[in-house]
């Protein structure tokens, strides 16, 4: 989204990039203030950047940038300044601003910003989607460990009751083995938790396919136990 009140900003924009835009690899829309970008940015949800004056009516350009890094899902944005204005490019960068370009604009120097931007955004993107499936697969992993608990001491209680009335028909184990079964199975666990919490770092790509492995170790562990948790 280009956000500038200069009436022929939008032609020259159409102009230089007509070929991307037949191709479709980048789409425009234009607001001419602030409150009209605001209003844009919420009926075209999939925007990617934002590139913005900073003086314009009603609404300027450090204002909008401002809104825009403090809504849920900020927005990339690249303000636009005029050559040398140093107070407000600096004003712009503390609060949030990817990148600025200067008037008159360069368009070569636009093309170059728009990629790199879309670069970084993309990169962003792909990096939440991994932090995401990481989370995922740690929070599996955590229930898979209670599963397998839970039908551990469902076991132990089974043996316990066999135990306790003497039976000669089913083998079970001594009631001090059954206590240090018990004992053993919960230190395991305790310790499998501990290193399940260290190892929980923000996810990168490895880490990610880390923890799908491990949910995956964990799950044909499950069903290999199963026949014989259900009649041990």
């Amino acid at each position: 989204m280009v956000v500038d009140d200069e009436p022929d900003l939008e032609a020259l924009v159409t102009q230089k990039f007509r070929r991307q835009i037949r191709g479709g690899d980048i789409t425009f829309v234009f607001a001419r203030d602030g409150i009209e970008a605001l209003e844009t940015a919420a009926r075209h949800p999939q925007l990617e950047l934002v590139l913005a004056d900073i003086n314009m009516p009603r609404m300027d350009g450090l204002t909008l940038l401002e809104r825009l890094q403090t809504a849920d899902e900020p927005l990339t944005t690249v303000i636009v300044s005029a050559y040398g204005d140093m107070f407000n490019i600096r004003t712009a960068m503390n609060r949030g601003a990817f990148d600025f370009l200067t008037k008159p604009i360069d368009f070569a120097d636009l093309e170059a910003t728009i990629a790199k931007t879309l670069r970084f955004v993309g990169g962003s993107r792909e990096a939440r989607s991994q932090r995401a499936a990481a989370e995922r697969a740690h929070a599996a992993c955590a229930l898979d460990l209670d599963y397998l608990a839970e039908q551990y001491r469902l076991t132990l209680l089974a043996e316990c009751a066999l135990a306790q009335r003497g039976s000669a028909s089913i083998p079970v184990r001594p009631w001090s083995a059954i206590s240090a079964a018990a004992a053993t199975s919960t230190i395991r666990l305790m310790a499998t938790r501990s290193i399940l919490h260290r190892a929980w770092k923000p996810p990168t790509s490895s880490l990610a396919h880390t923890s799908a492995s491990v949910l995956m170790s964990l799950n044909g562990r499950r069903n290999s136990r199963r026949g014989p948790l259900a009649t041990y």
